[in-house]
């Protein structure tokens, strides 16, 4: 495909497959797309249609970025996150030949005072959750234990919720006590099995009414999908009124982890967070910590 003939919409469906390619969660390929979409409709405004990628300027992105960051309706994060898509998307242009010129040299990404916001749960409000799900097991056994099995792998191992849902048998070593770990990008991790994890793991595949590789399943499939594991989560927010996710459950595994006294670098491998910067913010105060504090302290 030549470099005049390529219209905005192709370059983002390019971009699109480019990042599958490169195993990209769905969630970060479906968040570019959108800020990508954004960016078109706001150049729709300066450029005929159908948007030809040869025709958008360095200065068209320039202004772009200007007008976003005088928007006071947008947060820093969201106007980081769509700056971002549009430098990663313009990477791409460039190493695939549809543009001569790398249309994102000149942003800046905006910078932000970092506050440590991340939710995660405390030992009590796990306890409560494991509480609901041994009520739901009083009335539907199978599915209680599955919905115990997905929290006890989000929270005692740490998993991202497509790990758990990708773990197989052959991942787990329980003679060894470890679970070996594909994450983002493809990176393999290691990640220790308690006694009482490896016991809960192997009585759930001993008493699951049907056989599979995997080690989520639910009643209807072989394999509990992602969305599906987030659809228990909801439902078990809407029961005791607090906000569970699976990246919450994680987030409390690493938080324990940091109140433990376990190292910056142990949990980061742990998690297989590719960044110090990450692992950083759970031995950072949150919001709730600082204001419990100041609560002791005001007058």
């Amino acid at each position: 495909m030549e470099i005049n003939s390529v219209t905005f919409s192709q370059a983002i469906e390019g971009f699109k497959n480019y990042l599958i390619e490169k195993n990209r969660s769905s969630n970060t390929i479906k968040s570019y797309v959108q800020d990508l979409h954004f960016l078109e409709s706001w150049l729709s405004d300066i450029h005929s249609n159908p948007i030809m990628v040869h025709a958008i300027t360095k200065t068209d992105i320039k202004d772009f970025e200007r007008e976003i960051k005088l928007d006071s309706s947008l947060s820093p994060a969201t106007i980081n996150r769509r700056l971002v898509a549009i430098k990663k998307w313009a990477d791409f242009l460039v190493e695939s030949k549809f543009s001569p010129v790398n249309l994102s040299d000149e942003i800046t990404i905006k910078k932000v005072q970092k506050q440590n916001t991340i939710r995660w749960l405390t030992r009590q409000e796990v306890g409560r959750l494991l509480h609901a799900i041994e009520l739901t097991k009083h009335s539907n056994f199978q599915k209680g234990l599955l919905h115990e099995t997905l929290v006890i792998l989000l929270v005692n191992l740490g998993l991202r919720i497509d790990e758990a849902c990708s773990l197989t048998k052959s991942s787990v070593s329980f003679r060894n006590g470890i679970i070996n770990v594909i994450g983002k990008g493809d990176k393999h991790r290691v990640v220790p099995l308690t006694e009482k994890t490896k016991a809960h793991i192997q009585m759930w595949l001993e008493k699951r009414e049907k056989d599979s590789d995997y080690i989520l399943i639910s009643s209807k499939s072989n394999r509990l999908s992602a969305r599906a594991a987030q659809h228990i989560l909801k439902k078990y927010s809407n029961q005791l009124g607090k906000e569970i996710t699976p990246h919450s459950l994680r987030h409390t595994y690493c938080k324990q982890l940091a109140n433990s006294g376990v190292g910056l670098q142990s949990i980061a491998e742990l998690a297989g967070h590719s960044s110090m910067d990450t692992t950083r913010i759970y031995v950072t105060p949150s919001i709730k910590e600082l204001q419990t504090a100041l609560k002791k302290t005001e007058f």
